[in-house]
């Protein structure tokens, strides 16, 4: 019998649903099968912070998006792609809180963002419609630098690329965002999913990672595309000798690769990115 068990038999109102119970009365924690809802009435304040310890803070919003990149609810309905951004904030300044942090984060963007929620005290996810608009990566270090300088904050982001619809996209999130752990805690205030996955894949298995799978299926549908990549990478990056030995124009082949860039949201001209592509076509 599990904890989560136990505690449904000792309390007669607690019961398991897809959604919490935001009322003045209940008290909701999220777990394993969704969501526990108990009656505040039936709850001494030890109980309470008992049931914290053992289950975490109490849910106090509810988010589909969280709830289904957690586990714990339903697809939202999805159009084109997605793209996860993740970050950790550390803040100097006890005035500031994570609540005014995010509001003056979202204002900076023009794109849609369909989801933004904390993972803990000082890490959130934001949801970002695809767009052509999008931020690259190289506009988050703006970014951050800006926001530590008004709310006096350490901002540190990981920017995933765009993933179509039709994917694994909970699964995707869990991989990007084991990434994100590993490469956090390192001096650097904008890391990218290429970037991240370099040092991270060299810890796991290429073979059991279904991002690495999605990768090479997104990226290869066109059967050039891998001679393409292999030829550049051969090449230093250099385009017009990669062309010559792929008998391409280069400016056939700079299209290819601009096409490309728009699809997978990497930029191949970046050797970070080149040599990740590299490694998803050995």
């Amino acid at each position: 019998m599990t904890k989560l068990d136990d505690i449904l038999q000792l309390y007669s109102t607690a019961k398991i649903s897809e959604q919490p119970e935001l009322t003045p009365e209940s008290v909701s924690f999220m777990c394993e099968k969704g969501y526990l809802n108990l009656t505040k009435a039936e709850l001494t304040a030890r109980e309470l912070e008992l049931l914290q310890v053992i289950l975490g803070k109490p849910v106090k919003h509810y988010d589909p998006w969280q709830a289904f990149l957690c586990g714990r609810g339903k697809r939202p309905v999805i159009k084109g792609k997605v793209r996860f951004i993740l970050g950790k904030v550390e803040f100097k300044n006890s005035e500031f809180s994570l609540t005014t942090w995010k509001k003056a984060l979202q204002e900076m963007f023009t794109t849609e963002i369909l989801a933004c929620f904390q993972l803990k005290d000082d890490e959130f996810v934001l949801v970002e419609q695809g767009s052509a608009t999008s931020y690259e990566s190289a506009d988050f270090l703006g970014i951050a630098q800006s926001l530590d300088a008004e709310l006096n904050t350490k901002t540190k982001f990981f920017i995933g690329d765009p993933w179509p619809a039709e994917f694994d996209l909970a699964q995707l999130f869990a991989e990007e965002q084991a990434i994100f752990k590993k490469t956090a805690d390192k001096n650097t205030t904008v890391m990218t999913a290429a970037k991240g996955a370099l040092d991270y894949f060299t810890h796991q298995s290429r073979k059991q990672s279904y991002l690495l799978k999605s990768y090479q299926e997104l990226f290869f549908k066109e059967p050039q595309l891998k001679k393409i990549i292999q030829a550049l990478y051969q090449a230093q990056g250099n385009t017009t000798l990669a062309a010559k030995k792929l008998y391409l124009h280069r400016n056939s082949l700079q299209y290819k690769l601009n096409r490309f860039a728009a699809e997978s949201g990497l930029d191949v001209k970046q050797m970070d990115d080149l040599l990740f592509c590299y490694l998803l076509t050995l």
